[in-house]
């Protein structure tokens, strides 16, 4: 493959990579702060059986969720850092590269605070599922 080629697949794996947060964004974030919702509502309430059974009920939606979508996820993590190497091959590449690159560039920039919350969200269900399934065995 010569250099330009290199160079647009390395655009087009920064740009899926964009294209894999958003959606998988999209996708998990409203059932994300359901499921916070409902563990923090079991951790303020856990003798209420109509909580407990809604934690559960969003727990079990979000795990098949994320099965659902793991193949994209796999996929995603495997071309995570495309950006770095674009800005790597920013002295190689044409006009039509760089401002390819300049425009991803800028869309990252105007993701970056949902990035900052998806993944605070990540963290938190992480902890707190781990505690609720610990205490209930789910």
């Amino acid at each position: 493959m010569d250099g330009m080629n290199e160079i647009d697949g390395i655009l087009a794996r920064y740009e899926q990579e964009l294209l894999y947060f958003e959606y998988t964004k999209d996708e998990l974030e409203p059932l994300m702060e359901d499921l916070l919702g409902a563990l923090d509502a079991y951790f303020a309430d856990r003798d209420d059986p109509q909580v407990l059974e809604g934690a559960r009920t969003l727990r079990t939606q979000y795990v098949t969720r994320l099965a659902e979508l793991r193949p994209l996820v796999e996929h995603w993590v495997s071309i995570r850092g495309s950006n770095d190497l674009a800005w790597e091959a920013e002295a190689a590449m044409d006009d039509g590269q760089a401002a390819r690159l300049q425009a991803l560039a800028t869309r990252e920039a105007a993701l970056g605070g949902g990035r900052d919350r998806f993944d605070e969200l990540q963290d938190r269900i992480r902890s707190l599922l781990l505690v609720f399934e610990e205490a209930t065995g789910s």
